[in-house]
């Protein structure tokens, strides 16, 4: 008996992990609670709300990478498209689809092509062309960019955005043609506006256009020089009156003509602002 009485102090004197009332059955009703709420839980509520929010936070993640590479792919297939694409500019008025396809056939397959044309449906001497092929597209870049057809300098580029040219804005319109106009005449047939142009670029001359005749699209063989005032077009006739551009002499006076601001049928207009130039 005194070994177990000795057993039992020695036990008792050792510090206990547990609370001493958990050997005391009077105890036991008020530590019960106490228990059961100081018991950690992975099913407690804030924790619930933590992993769902987790949850969301990781799905909103991976909806913007895919958004991510959609946006990626995307913009891959578009550059791959637009290199395909070509704008083609100062075509002759005549030129339909078929024959566009005839002529670009030459380098590979014509996928697709728009003629962009005015309200009443001519030809406004522009189009789109898709190519086959990126490489398709640069052959034919290669092959027509500054070539002549039907007696027109076409222009072959690629596409930039596929972006349709907008109609040009009152703000943005070409300068009307002044009264101090020049009639030009005895032009070279390979004459364009841009070389008219650029033989009074001397005289400070604020338009510049060869007229074509429709529907043939081949030069007329004459054309029409604007200036900002009497002196600097009666200064350019006196100099230039007679004098060879691309091997013919042309004449010069000043046009006859009631100056409406727009140019003829079939006329092409070189300006500072405008963008058609061939």
């Amino acid at each position: 008996m005194a070994a177990i009485e000795s057993a039992l102090s020695i036990f008792g004197s050792i510090p206990s992990t547990h609370p001493k009332s958990c050997f005391n059955p009077k105890s036991f009703p008020s530590i019960r609670p106490h228990t059961f709420t100081s018991t950690p839980s992975i099913f407690s509520k804030p924790h619930f709300f933590t992993l769902k929010q987790s949850f969301l936070v990781q799905s909103a993640a991976e909806d913007v990478a895919v958004q991510e590479l959609e946006q990626e792919n995307s913009e891959q297939v578009q550059s791959v498209n637009q290199k395909r694409k070509l704008f083609v500019l100062n075509l002759p008025w005549t030129y339909t689809v078929v024959d566009i396809i005839n002529l670009f056939g030459q380098c590979g397959t014509v996928s697709d092509v728009e003629i962009i044309k005015h309200k009443n449906g001519k030809s406004r001497g522009f189009a789109f062309i898709t190519m086959a092929t990126g490489e398709e597209a640069q052959a034919a870049i290669d092959k027509f960019d500054s070539s002549e057809l039907l007696g027109r300098i076409i222009k072959v580029e690629l596409a930039h955005k596929f972006k349709k040219p907008r109609p040009i804005s009152s703000s943005l319109a070409p300068p009307r043609e002044s009264r101090h106009k020049l009639y030009v005449s005895n032009l070279s047939w390979k004459a364009r506006s841009t070389n008219l142009r650029e033989f009074f670029s001397g005289f400070n001359p604020i338009s510049a256009r060869v007229v074509f005749d429709n529907p043939s699209g081949k030069s007329a063989g004459y054309g029409f020089v604007s200036f900002s005032t009497k002196e600097e077009a009666e200064t350019a006739i006196s100099s230039l009156d007679g004098k060879e551009l691309m091997g013919r002499p042309i004449r010069l006076k000043f046009s006859e003509q009631n100056v409406e601001g727009k140019p003829e049928s079939g006329s092409e207009d070189i300006n500072e602002e405008h963008p058609a130039e061939s």
